[in-house]
């Protein structure tokens, strides 16, 4: 016998209460599927629970739209550019004698190694110009060369461009969380008014039997699964 089992997606979610209340509403005669009360409580939530869905889905085209633009895309990768051409020159100092290998540190880089940070993510991005722009602050004010070709203050130029873009990337993520935040919250609702919407409907055609009952069931959107040995058959 096939088992139901409810909707694991938003969009899921969404079409089965969808096509409970359609198929309640273009009736052509009142049949008491779902009680006055709860097909009222199923279309509020529906319509509620589309809107938060709407607005997540909205704020992560957004964020995902202005991550991708050209405009923060150049300046992530002259930012990267920049602080990792400063990093191999220093690095170029230290093979040659001219720094000392435990100026590294003021980098926030290992002593032993010559590379370059993780700059994968755009944090990481961020981390590594403020250790690079704090940390030639440091070394030169207990005397030490700067560097050139870049400078720092070229290097923080660029960090500074690419960290205004950075900043409002933060605040659509921020509303992205927090729209998700809402959708979230809102799941457990409305599994439980399809839940509810779904014991009205099969207690409605309990009286039909077998596979005529499962079709008139799917119609109103109750979803069904057969188990292996059944799809073998």
């Amino acid at each position: 016998m096939p088992y139901r089992r409810l909707p694991n997606t938003d969009k899921a979610r969404i079409r089965s209460l969808e096509t409970a209340i359609a198929k309640m509403r273009n009736n052509e005669y009142y049949a008491p599927v779902m009680s006055p009360e709860l097909f009222s409580k199923a279309d509020k939530k529906l319509q509620q629970f589309k809107e938060a869905v709407d607005r997540y889905v909205k704020s992560l085209e957004a964020q995902v739209s202005y991550s991708k633009s050209e405009p923060y895309q150049t300046r992530l990768k002259n930012a990267k550019m920049y602080v990792s051409h400063f990093l191999t020159v220093f690095n170029l100092c230290v093979k040659r004698g001219e720094m000392k290998v435990a100026d590294r540190k003021f980098y926030a880089i290992p002593e032993n190694s010559g590379e370059i940070p993780d700059m994968s993510s755009d944090i990481a991005v961020i981390r590594c110009c403020e250790n690079t722009i704090n940390g030639e602050k440091m070394r030169t004010s207990k005397g030490g060369i700067p560097i050139y070709n870049p400078t720092i203050a070229k290097v923080a130029v660029h960090y500074d461009l690419f960290k205004e873009l950075y900043d409002k990337q933060c605040e659509l993520r921020q509303l992205t969380d927090e729209a998700l935040l809402v959708v979230s919250l809102m799941r457990p609702q409305i599994d439980e008014v399809i839940l509810d919407v779904w014991n009205s409907i099969e207690n409605y055609f309990q009286d039909l039997s077998g596979e005529k009952k499962l079709k008139v069931c799917r119609e109103y959107g109750l979803i069904y699964y057969y188990r292996t040995s059944e799809k073998a058959d």
